[in-house]
């Protein structure tokens, strides 16, 4: 593999970017870490662009000409222009596969930001992934489950720890299964969205700057419902998944994401930052490019199936994304997409369109990046965003160019 400095994976200390957030809340935002990033496509001009075919790569990607699958390249070239003219202007980049073939791959951002500096990070086209780690936390723990290293969603969670003991203790902790877990149904005194995340007393912050075993930290805790019962986002929870695997062995971490996932669908470049303990943090930590972020929600769109290899079961796709909690109440009426529930560290919800509601399920991640994936269309969307200041206009760019221009885009069926 071409590899970025000869490695799959690069790891930096954690502590850089709770310094990184600080210095968010300090200077209030700014322009939301991402500096002047549109105005440029790479390797093409910033306005009146002209749709190119995406370049031919060793990377297991089939590439298309969306024209020749019937798509109006035409909404595609508004769309690319729209972002470079400053319409949604948080865009860095759009990556689209239409029936299984990568037909758009475009960068527009020309400059890093402070995230790019949590890993050492030099290249506009690797991007900071935020919370669409959480859902390849999922697909990993999927993956141990089905290779029999973890037993099932029902198996008590503590049993994969082997900690003397925990703070707070009480009786319903034994109660909590890897579901409750993937489904962020723990039941702990938790909020990290209430403040937000940019400010100092925000509840994930403090735990960073209090903990340096995120796992241990988290079972101490103290309980306020019983496990299954209640829903509250939870990033350290997806940590500490990945801790659970590593402690399940025989691999690291590292090892077992790379052999069983990273190389089979064939990324090229993933850096990851890593916790006080040296775990890859499945929270919010890992970079991608756009192209091979896609890789994630084609694999879930193919059932599992990364050109013609099998990488995780068709259940554990259909489990995933199967809303296990309703969250209708979570999004303002004014998005272009609805969430409706949450499954196993992925979202679900739905686009309306042409009189048709549009089922379908994304990965969410800070500063607005989203994969989205909508099986009616066979249609896969990957877009890197610096909207950092989560301002309610910066939180529906994304699924507005989406509802905009490339559903439209697709041939009715």
């Amino acid at each position: 593999m071409n590899c970025k400095n000869s490695e799959l994976v690069r790891r930096s200390g954690f502590y850089a970017a709770i310094a990184a957030f600080s210095l968010l809340a300090g200077c209030g935002g700014g322009d939301g870490g991402g500096g002047d990033t549109t105005g440029a496509t790479a390797g093409g001009p910033p306005v009146d662009y002209t749709y190119r075919v995406p370049g031919s790569k060793p990377d297991g990607w089939t590439v298309a000409d969306a024209a020749a699958l019937g798509m109006s390249v035409e909404l595609l070239e508004e769309m690319i222009n729209a972002i470079g003219d400053g319409e949604y202007p948080i865009a860095d980049s759009v990556s689209i596969a239409y029936r299984g073939r990568l037909v758009l791959d475009e960068t527009l951002r020309t400059r890093l930001d402070e995230f790019d500096g949590w890993v050492g990070n030099t290249d506009p086209a690797m991007h900071a992934q935020f919370s669409v780690s959480k859902s390849v936390a999922g697909i990993l723990t999927g993956i141990a489950i089905d290779q029999g290293v973890i037993g099932g969603v029902d198996t008590a969670f503590l049993s994969l720890f082997d900690y003397p003991g925990y703070q707070n203790w009480d009786e319903r902790k034994n109660d909590i299964t890897v579901g409750d877990v993937l489904t962020m149904r723990l039941g702990f005194e938790w909020d990290e969205w209430d403040p937000p995340y940019f400010d100092p007393d925000n509840m994930l912050l403090e735990f960073y700057d209090r903990e340096t075993d995120y796992a241990k930290g988290l079972l101490d805790l103290p309980l306020v419902a019983g496990p299954g019962e209640q829903y509250a986002y939870n990033t350290v929870a997806s940590v500490s998944l990945g801790q659970a695997i590593e402690n399940a062995g025989p691999l690291t971490l590292i090892d077992f994401g790379t052999t069983f996932l990273a190389v089979p669908l064939q990324i090229g470049e993933l850096e990851v930052r890593e916790t006080p303990t040296g775990l890859p943090d499945l929270g919010s930590g890992l970079y991608l490019v756009t192209r091979d972020m896609l890789k994630f929600g084609q694999l879930f769109a193919d059932g599992g199936v990364w050109n013609g290899q099998r990488i995780v079961s068709e259940q554990w796709v259909g489990a995933s994304t199967l809303a296990h909690v309703e969250l209708r109440w979570l999004e303002p009426e004014a998005w272009d997409w609805q969430v409706d529930g949450y499954g196993y560290q992925w979202w679900t919800g739905y686009f309306e369109f042409d009189g048709r509601r549009l089922a379908s399920y994304a990965a969410r991640g800070y500063g607005q990046q989203v994969l989205m994936v909508i099986p009616e269309l066979e249609l896969v969307v990957a877009v890197n965003s610096h909207g950092y200041e989560e301002t309610a206009e910066q939180a529906n760019q994304v699924f507005a160019l989406i509802a905009r221009f490339i559903i439209p885009a697709v041939p009715a069926g």
